[in-house]
Order: C-alpha cells, then sequence, then structure tokens
C-alpha cells in the first residue's frame, strides 16, 4: 500500500474534482504563489448557476498559467472510499504531478505568481478533446500533458491554444507519430538513442573493424535498430560494411582475428539475451576483441554472473543521469519524502525536472519563451534537455548520454 500522504493527495484531488458542477472533473491544485503552495487547500464549490467574476488580473508576466493534464482516472473511484487498486492505478499521475509541483515551487521561489491547473484525463481520448476546449487550456500560458500516445494525439486535434508548448511529459514516441508543430517531447524516442550510438561506434571503429548487428526476436530490438544501416551511413565512409546475424553460428563466422568486432544489439529478452552474452563471454576468454553496443534498458539487468562481461566495454545510452551522491539529488529526496511519506519515483524526478526548466523559462522569457527552448539546455536531477525543433513535429529533447559498464553498474 502506498503512503498515507499520497492517499491523501488523491482524497483532495478527488473532493476537488466532485465540487464543481461548472468545471466538473476539472481539478485544481493549490496555486503556487512565491514558491510556496498549500497542499491543504481545497476549491470551494461554486454556487448553482453563478458565473464567478474574473478578478482584476495581473499582466502574462506576472501570473503564468500552466495546465497540467495527467491520467487520475478519479472516476472509477466510488465516493472517497480509496482502496489499494485506486492509488497504483493513479501512481504514475500523482508521482509526476508531486514532482512537477516540487518543482514549481522550487524555481517560484526566485520568480513571479505560478498558477497550475491540474486536469484529469481519465486515460480517455474523448475525454482529452473535450478538456482541450476548456478556459483552463485556452488561457494556459503552457500546457504539460496529456501523456498518452493516443491522449496525446486527440488532445492535439482539438487544442487551439496553437501559440504555446503542449509538453508531452513521459511518452517515448516518436513524434512522427502526432505531427503535432507545437509539441515538446522531453523524452528522447528511441530514434535518439540509436543516432547517439551510432556516433559512438563511429568514433571508436578502426580499419580492420566489423561492425555486426546481432538480430533478436523480440520488439525492442526491431524498433531499437530500425534504420540502423543508413544511419551508419551519414556518419561513416559508405563502404564500410554492417553485418547482420541471428545465431551464434552465425556471429562466430564473421568474429574478427585481429581487428575488433562491435557487435550491435537491441534485445531484452533476457533468455536471449542471457544466451548471446555466455557465448561472448566465452569468446572474450577465447581472446577475441570485442565491444558490445545494447538497449537503453539493459540498465535494469544484472550482468555480474558473466565474468568477461567488462571486458567487452559495454555501452548503452540512457535518459536518466541521476547521481546518489550527488547533494542536489539528496536534497528533493528528503524533501519530497517529508511531503508525501514516500521516495520519489523516475516520475517524481521527471515532473520535477519539467518543474523547474518551464517555469525558469516563463520567467525569463515571458510568452515569448518558445522561441528559446533550442537556446536553453539543461541539466536536471534526472533529465538533461537539449532541444531541436522541426516545423512538422515540433521540439525533441537529444539529450541522452552514454553509460559504459564499469564496476558492476552502467555509469
Amino acid at each position: 500500500m502506498r503512503n498515507t500522504a499520497s492517499v491523501l493527495v488523491l482524497i483532495t484531488l478527488l473532493v476537488i474534482s466532485s465540487c464543481s458542477p461548472k468545471t466538473r472533473g476539472v481539478l485544481r491544485s493549490p496555486d503556487v504563489y512565491g514558491g510556496k503552495a498549500d497542499r491543504d487547500s481545497v476549491e470551494k464549490p461554486h454556487d448553482e448557476g453563478k458565473v464567478e467574476e474574473e478578478k482584476p488580473g495581473k499582466s502574462d508576466l506576472q501570473s503564468k498559467r500552466i495546465a497540467l493534464l495527467l491520467p487520475f482516472q478519479l472516476q472509477m473511484i466510488s465516493g472517497q472510499d480509496l482502496d489499494e487498486e485506486d492509488v497504483k492505478r493513479s501512481a504514475l499521475a500523482l508521482d509526476f504531478y508531486q514532482g512537477f509541483q516540487l518543482g514549481v515551487e522550487e524555481e517560484s521561489k526566485k520568480s513571479g505568481e505560478f498558477s497550475i491547473q491540474v486536469m484529469d484525463t481519465q486515460d480517455d481520448e474523448l475525454r482529452a478533446v473535450s478538456l482541450a476546449a476548456t478556459p483552463e487550456v485556452e488561457q494556459a500560458h503552457l500546457i504539460v500533458g496529456p501523456i498518452y500516445p493516443r491522449e496525446i494525439s486527440s488532445f492535439g486535434r482539438g487544442n487551439n491554444n496553437k501559440r504555446v508548448l503542449q509538453v508531452n511529459p513521459l511518452a517515448a514516441s516518436m513524434p512522427t507519430e502526432f505531427n503535432i508543430p507545437n509539441l515538446v517531447s522531453i523524452t528522447p524516442p528511441i530514434r535518439i538513442h540509436l543516432q547517439t550510438i551510432v556516433e559512438r561506434i563511429a568514433e571508436e571503429y578502426r580499419d580492420g573493424d566489423a561492425i555486426i548487428v546481432f538480430d533478436g526476436r523480440d520488439n525492442t530490438h526491431r524498433q531499437f535498430i530500425e534504420g540502423f544501416d543508413s544511419e551508419i551511413q551519414q556518419y561513416m565512409d559508405s563502404t564500410v560494411d554492417v553485418i547482420h546475424v541471428s545465431s551464434l553460428s552465425e556471429l562466430d563466422e564473421h568474429l574478427q582475428d585481429l581487428g575488433t568486432s562491435l557487435i550491435v544489439t537491441g534485445m531484452t529478452d533476457r533468455s536471449q539475451l542471457r544466451s548471446l552474452i555466455t557465448g561472448l563471454d566465452s569468446k572474450v576468454a577465447d581472446g577475441h576483441q570485442i565491444r558490445l553496443y545494447g538497449h537503453p534498458l539493459w540498465e535494469r539487468y544484472d550482468f555480474s554472473p558473466y565474468k568477461n562481461f567488462s571486458r567487452m566495454n559495454p555501452t548503452i545510452t540512457s535518459e536518466s543521469r541521476l547521481k546518489e551522491w550527488g547533494s542536489a539529488l539528496q536534497s528533493f529526496q528528503r524533501e519530497y519524502k517529508a511531503a508525501f511519506e514516500v521516495s520519489p519515483s523516475d516520475f517524481s524526478y521527471k515532473g520535477y525536472d519539467a518543474g523547474r526548466y518551464f517555469v525558469k523559462l516563463l520567467d525569463k522569457y515571458g510568452t515569448d519563451y518558445t522561441d528559446k527552448l533550442t537556446e536553453e539546455e539543461y541539466e536536471g536531477l534526472f533529465s538533461n534537455y537539449r532541444f531541436r525543433f522541426n516545423p512538422e513535429w515540433g521540439y525533441v529533447n537529444e539529450g541522452v548520454m552514454v553509460k559504459i559498464y564499469r564496476n558492476g553498474s552502467f555509469q
């Protein structure tokens, strides 16, 4: 069971969503002013039929409005009786929301006034379309979410607020799936990881070496390796051949006796991977020079049983840059645990980085911040941001890093 604080946050969101007939299903987080948010505040219900007057406003540069759309799925909760499944269902949204709010609070201590309008997309495409037409979205200076691909597409079609950015905070989909010019893809798509691996191979390749792709049967390999041959041709001499094999016996035929065999694979199926690494382990023991390049998910696997694994100089890419010994990370972990009585997840870190980055951008440039995204790089607790713009499908984060296996882990 998750912690009491997270359950209370979910209950608060539930109360907020059910108290206003005028904006049914639209959640509002505590507004963030000067870096300080009241987590215990709850929006008061509107009187039936009464339209609230808009208070005399501050200028757009003084008060920045952020629309945060996440799949809390509160419609699946009966009343306020929460069970473990309810909280698990909303865990991803809760973690990102909590991290995002702390990031906004932290950065807004030195900025102006920010208001976060939180909306439950309910993991529903039609719901996403309807939210796109709400005043909270139409008047926002920044839109963060939705997070699932089908909701991103639906929301993008219904959203008329094209002058501000629509941030895709978590989905690793290729932005060409959406073709939304104002979309910001924070999670680098797998093609960016592949391009980084190709750049690394081009740097390490020497005459006499062989580039070998070990083709796995799983989908992760196919997604990872798609376009590899054409990418290699862009970075290297066109005479360099890429050899594809699908078995250890085929691999054995192409291993170099004098040069180095640069072996690439995106397989993550554990049984296939175990068979490959075992075979390569024995080849290294026999004296073959091998460099191994793999999938980002390898960071989660234990390769300690393979005696010669580190001798292959295993290399992967990653979007994560968490350094457990860093003072900034430890400070955030303490603050997060004090607020929510649980340690942050990867979604919490990503929310925190996004909150800090975009608040800083809005504070620095105001409503002109969209033109500055490609100029402002960022190194956060978890993510690096380095955006490239395409007029058809928006901004893509290319901030992946290379990690090499040393001392029992990828670093």
